[in-house]
């Protein structure tokens, strides 16, 4: 799942440049302290889950055409508010 977050970071960045930060983050791991919203929707998906903004977005597989329009709209919800 690693992996494929490095090609979807790569993907992002050829797409939007510094405007993305991606984060992988292993639900195992000590840095989930860091997202204390996230292990409360854990038990009801399956991963690996897609957070934009610090929401929930995507869980069960990545799709960077559906993340790519995600983040889309929100540069352009940002843009414009």
């Amino acid at each position: 799942m690693e992996e494929e977050a490095k090609d979807l970071k790569t993907y992002l960045k050829g797409k939007f440049g510094n405007v993305v930060k991606l984060t992988y983050v292993d639900v195992a791991s000590n840095k989930m302290k860091n997202y204390p919203e996230i292990p409360s929707v854990l038990s009801n998906i399956q991963l690996p889950l897609i957070v934009l903004n610090g929401e929930p977005r995507f869980y069960g597989g990545i799709s960077a055409e559906m993340i790519e329009k995600a983040v889309r709209d929100i540069l352009h919800e940002e843009k414009t508010a």
